[in-house]
């Protein structure tokens, strides 16, 4: 469908730019408008744009409020992947340039648009990320305890592994020589603490509420049948993505996560670089997580869910045995186990692509 009127809105400033281009003629228009959609629907419609128009602003912040508000009003609106835009060359930008730039990039073709989900599955996700927002506190507060005891040259030795119930009872009655250390270790504990509690609290909401969406189990159920996720992660998974019949194949679902490497290359010389890190990194995290439990031998596996259907399961048991398999070639070719896991982490992407649209 051809477009006849482009309108590029930037709404990370206090007020909202906006650039309107009409294609045919060049003409453009300018506004300034306060974030309620109403007005920017109104601003508009006494323009007498050319149709049909499409708008599109930058995902972020600012969220899909003003996407809906749009379509809903009848005018055709997409939020732009920030992370799949063209790079920005120019030396001067402000808020009317920002504008003006999206709005050009739109008229071009430039621009991917990502999924708007509905106000029901965006909560959701908000769920999801915050568990996300506190296990990655979590690590912190964590790493600034070990820092502190390699800090002060403070060594635990009654178990290999720290954070078991033993050593929360030796931090709990350790003293230093200095009582301010003493007090810096046991705020820097206790920090610890409160967020593990939050971080229970959290996953038992996520626990609660799949039990209220039935068409959120079915779709988490394949993903269970995956060695190393879990129903957290399989919530994440569903909450994030929904539709994976939107991805052509696995290497661009892990593109949308950001586990595919950069390149520079040019002529007959190819440089692949590190993962490229544009995409949903909430995901990223969460894929990464799942693939770290490949770096050490296969334990327990849960008991078959018989209400998965038979070829789900045997791809997720031939993923299993693929991924070990994979993480073992790695690491005896002098892979860094952290490149290993990436790696790892970036086949198992695609598994969960074939996984997911495989016929029920």
């Amino acid at each position: 469908m051809s477009y006849c009127t482009s309108i590029g809105i930037d709404t990370h400033a206090k007020k909202n730019q906006v650039f309107a281009l009409v294609r045919e003629t060049g003409e453009f228009e300018t506004a300034s408008l306060s974030d309620d959609p109403k007005e920017l629907v109104s601003w508009i419609r006494k323009q007498g744009f050319p149709q049909p128009i499409r708008c599109c602003y930058e995902s972020g912040p600012t969220g899909f409020v003003l996407a809906r508000a749009l379509n809903e009003a009848g005018i055709y609106c997409i939020v732009a992947a920030t992370s799949k835009l063209p790079y920005r060359t120019d030396r001067q930008k402000n808020d009317r340039r920002d504008a003006e730039w999206l709005c050009r990039m739109l008229d071009s073709g430039a621009v991917r648009a990502a999924m708007i989900p509905s106000v029901e599955e965006e909560s959701l996700r908000h769920l999801s990320r915050l568990r996300g927002e506190v296990a990655l506190d979590l690590r912190k507060a964590k790493q600034r305890v070990s820092s502190f005891l390699l800090l002060t040259k403070t060594s635990y030795t009654l178990t290999k592994k720290r954070w078991t119930k033993t050593f929360n009872k030796w931090a709990a009655g350790y003293e230093f020589r200095c009582a301010a250390d003493t007090f810096v270790f046991r705020m820097k504990i206790s920090a610890v603490l409160r967020l593990e509690e939050r971080l229970e609290g959290i996953e038992a909401e996520i626990m609660r509420t799949i039990e209220l969406y039935p068409d959120l189990q079915e779709k988490m159920k394949r993903f269970t049948a995956l060695y190393g996720v879990g129903k957290v992660t399989a919530f994440s998974l569903v909450c994030e993505v929904y539709d994976f019949d939107r991805f052509k194949n696995g290497a661009a679902f892990a593109s949308f996560i950001g586990l595919v490497p950069a390149e520079n290359s040019t002529g007959n010389k190819t440089a692949m670089g590190k993962i490229a890190k544009q995409g949903n990194s909430h995901l990223r995290r969460i894929i990464i997580e799942a693939a770290s439990c490949y770096s050490r031998p296969i334990g327990d596996v849960r008991p078959e869910d018989t209400t998965i259907p038979e070829a789900v399961r045997a791809k997720a048991e031939k993923c299993k045995h693929r991924l070990r398999k994979r993480n073992l070639a790695l690491r005896k070719r002098g892979v860094m186990a952290n490149k290993a896991k990436i790696a790892v982490a970036r086949e198992l992407s695609e598994w969960i692509y074939h996984i997911a649209v495989m016929p029920a």
